[in-house]
């Protein structure tokens, strides 16, 4: 378990490892949301729902949901309120086309999708008053980067949410998680998705895994852009919530 040793700095994934996560996301849209809620044991979907409520979005007319991948985040965001614009983001085209689909029967009328970097968000300054990101940081080719590009685009009033997979501080909870991750997430994944799909696009989660810091670390990293930052964990802290206010 050598990347628990080497986890305490930020980084990201190699351009050559970021172009295959992109693919494996890809390929498992059509059994995206029900694997992801049983490797998860549900605690993926209540996550985000925790993090959207967290938004406060009665307030907050113009939202970022960043990764957008199959438009999972973003239907929970129409569920709950109607802003202005909604900007779906995302580096994948096939993602994007997937999310304008799933959303195609939902009330949403702001909704516009733009492809990109999560390094290098196409936005003016201070737009969004919500950005959300979830079980997409990790994905970054640079995380400290895509951290202070999401401070850069939320506004002064706003608020960004990260929901993620985590890596606890505690080394027995973490050898735990890798343990998890590594050896028998695949296997469930797997089992899932058997005459289904071909191969198992799963297993690219765990060299995103291993490109997160551990959770103390990230919030280190979000602290330098971000006045206030709370931690909400779940599964022991294999899953986190952070959220996070402007200077």
């Amino acid at each position: 378990m050598g990347e628990v040793r080497g986890s305490e700095k930020p980084a990201g994934l190699s351009a050559e490892t970021s172009r295959k996560v992109v693919e494996a996301i890809e390929a498992s849209i059509p059994l995206y949301d029900r694997v992801n809620d049983l490797i998860s044991f549900g605690k993926a979907q209540v996550a985000r729902r925790f993090a959207i409520q967290r938004l406060e979005l009665a307030e907050r007319r113009v939202i970022l949901d960043a990764g957008i991948g199959p438009g999972t985040t973003s239907k929970l965001i129409v569920e709950l309120a109607n802003p202005d614009l909604l900007i779906g983001f995302d580096a994948s085209a096939k993602q994007l086309k997937s999310a304008k689909h799933n959303l195609a029967g939902t009330k949403q009328t702001g909704l516009q999708l733009v492809r990109g970097s999560f390094e290098f968000l196409p936005f003016r300054g201070r737009v969004f008053d919500a950005v959300i990101t979830c079980y997409a940081l990790r994905d970054s080719v640079d995380i400290p980067k895509a951290i202070a590009e999401y401070s850069r685009v939320c506004s002064d009033s706003g608020v960004f949410a990260d929901v993620d997979l985590g890596k606890p501080d505690n080394p027995l909870k973490r050898a735990g998680s890798v343990f998890y991750i590594r050896c028998v997430m695949p296997i469930i994944a797997k089992g899932a998705i058997i005459g289904k799909m071909r191969g198992n696009p799963w297993r690219m989660i765990v060299p995103t895994y291993k490109s997160l810091p551990t959770n103390n670390s990230l919030l280190s990293q979000m602290r330098k852009y971000f006045g206030r930052v709370e931690i909400t964990e779940f599964l022991m802290g294999g899953i986190i919530v952070v959220v996070s206010t402007p200077r």
